[in-house]
């Protein structure tokens, strides 16, 4: 052990004399100095900030309360009757479609059939029919494309493309003005349409409209499990509610008092939260339920879910349904922390240190991987590696002590970034809360409320971890690759451009086989699909956080984590023992 420490001491010595330690000092300060400067964060959405009640008395409170109150039962409502909708149409959204551009097809036809045959009365019925159909079908696939919740067909923006294109030529082609009792104005119109064929496009376009596949009994067995099963606590809730707003309509003195105020809106958030969770569950399992038998990729393609994310849905969904089992709001607890956004109010410090620490990060790891792929290869290039050798130690040592060297490095700038931003933020932020506890969803299943300092100090394992796997990697291709410069344009560049493709891809399938993309373990946390404000921090965020991908779990990435550190240190260790000295 004290070959080790003398080892691990020389190391030190060495990367502290290095022009790129002062180099990455400043640009460490740099980083800090400008974080006070971005940190502008907005606040998360929860049940406080997307309803409004009024604090000026108790009865003002109850007024806007029952405004409030009547506003979630119709989202509520309107939900349930999505759900009806679907379980009524029965899986058959594309049929009425299907049947409409089929009517337009065959009045297509008896038209051109009056053409010789038909009396002017007849066309001009046949006519008047085919322009309601098209206006028909107009409206439903409209209705269809355009519902709140979900659409209830499946179209790319391609084939809506083509069928607004047909409708319009249709409309263009039905609604020429003429005389209707003139032979010519019909056989006008019937050339026309023939020319383009515009009816039968419009039926074979129809055809390639995806139904979504679900099952009624699952969307029934939804509405039945959570409809009504906190009605008892709204009850409760809504009888004190009154008492109290009875109260303060005999007492003025009841009416103006802060104590009640703050009482009555606590009952009036624990009763609207029953309804807001509800309403969240309600549409994030339908996505589940309408969504299953596609892929993330696959579901992407449509109009409305070019987004979608089967992840981040099973994640709300899970918080949701926690809320409402335990008849909580998400104001209860601090937010997962996010790049841009506020934990909670009272926990500005922490996500002040969140912020500075995933700024500073890129520059922490990018100096770790640098001083890694130089700690062996330099040696190399400038011939002291046989001087090194030639001292008592082994070379498991030797490697051993430069990897720890490399490890320190990296970890003691995490430590100092930490403890600045610490500072920082308590002067900013007039100390520190550690009273706010975090609801933490992990592997989109899990619920876990640990307090805010033991999220920070996660994340912070989280980051050391991600550091350590790109030392290892820098300190593998030293080994690898005699040239010093060769050695840390392939440490950087790897990382640069992983990040590069992490940004540019946002979120393409095949990224789930990018192992580098699989070291940032906080994002299973619940954190990784925060909503940001600025745009600037959105693209600052998406290039430091990598997706998370649907069917992936937190045992994946520390498979790939572990069986990568094995893998790297079998070589550091194997390839520098049995390297030659030339």
């Amino acid at each position: 052990m004290g070959k080790i420490s003398k080892l691990f001491k020389g190391e030190l010595k060495k990367i502290f004399l290095s022009v790129g330690i002062f180099l990455m000092s400043a640009f460490l300060i740099l980083a800090l100095t400008i974080s006070p400067k971005f940190f502008n964060p907005s606040e998360q959405q929860n049940i406080t900030t997307t309803t409004s009640i009024n604090s000026s008395t108790v009865k003002n409170s109850y007024t806007s309360f029952l405004d409030e109150k009547n506003n979630l039962n119709s989202i509520t409502t309107e939900i349930e009757s999505v759900y009806q909708n679907f379980i009524d149409f029965n899986q058959d959204f594309k049929q009425s479609l299907l049947d409409k551009s089929s009517e337009i097809f065959e009045l297509r036809r008896l038209l051109n059939s009056y053409i010789t045959t038909g009396t002017n009365a007849q066309k001009s019925t046949c006519l008047d029919n085919l322009i309601a159909k098209v206006d028909e079908y107009k409206s439903t696939y409209n209705d269809f494309l355009n519902e709140h919740y979900l659409p209830f067909i499946l179209v790319t923006e391609d084939l809506d493309f083509d069928i607004e294109f047909e409708l319009e030529t249709l409309e263009k082609i039905l609604n020429k003005t003429g005389d209707k009792n003139s032979d010519e104005f019909y056989i006008e119109i019937n050339n026309a349409l023939e020319n383009y064929g515009s009816a039968y496009n419009l039926m074979e376009y129809t055809k390639n409209i995806k139904n979504l596949v679900y099952s009624n009994e699952n969307l029934t067995n939804i509405i039945n499990t959570y409809k009504g099963k906190n009605n008892d606590f709204k009850s409760e809730n809504l009888t004190e509610i009154n008492n109290m707003y009875n109260l303060a309509l005999e007492d003025e003195s009841y009416n103006k008092s802060t104590e009640n105020i703050e009482k009555i809106k606590d009952l009036e958030y624990a009763y609207l939260s029953v309804d807001f969770n509800y309403s969240k569950i309600l549409e994030d399992k339908l996505l589940l339920e309408v969504s299953k038998n596609y892929s993330d990729a696959e579901i992407s393609q449509f109009l409305k879910f070019e987004d979608f994310n089967t992840y981040k849905i099973n994640e709300d969904c899970t918080k949701y349904v926690y809320l409402y089992d335990n008849k909580l709001n998400n104001s209860n607890f601090a937010s997962v922390f996010a790049f841009n956004s506020l934990s909670s109010p009272s926990s500005k410090t922490f996500d002040y240190m969140y912020f500075t620490l995933e700024l500073s990060s890129f520059i922490i790891i990018l100096f770790t991987v640098v001083i890694g792929a130089n700690i062996i290869s330099k040696e190399y290039s400038e011939g002291t590696i046989k001087l090194l050798l030639i001292r008592p130690f082994s070379r498991n040592k030797i490697v051993f002590a430069k990897v720890l060297a490399t490890l320190f490095f990296g970890f003691l700038f995490v430590l100092i970034t930490t403890i600045v931003s610490l500072i920082t933020g308590c002067i900013l932020f007039h100390g520190i809360s550690l009273t706010d506890s975090v609801l933490l969803i992990i592997n989109s299943s899990v619920t876990l409320v640990v307090p805010i300092w033991l999220e920070f100090l996660m994340y912070l394992a989280s980051l050391l971890i991600k550091i350590w796997v790109y030392a290892l990697l820098a300190i593998a291709i030293s080994i690898l690759f005699k040239s010093n410069i060769l050695s840390v344009c392939l440490s950087a560049g790897i990382y640069i451009l992983n990040l590069i493709v992490i940004f540019v891809a946002k979120g393409a399938g095949w990224l789930r086989y990018n192992i580098f993309a699989s070291l940032d373990l906080f994002k299973y946390f619940g954190g990784s699909f925060q909503t940001n404000t600025i745009t600037a921090n959105q693209n600052l965020n998406s290039l430091l956080t990598s997706h998370v991908f649907a069917g992936t779990t937190i045992w994946l990435p520390i498979i790939i984590i572990c069986s990568l550190a094995f893998v790297l240190n079998l070589l550091i260790f194997t390839v520098f023992k049995n390297r030659d000295l030339n």
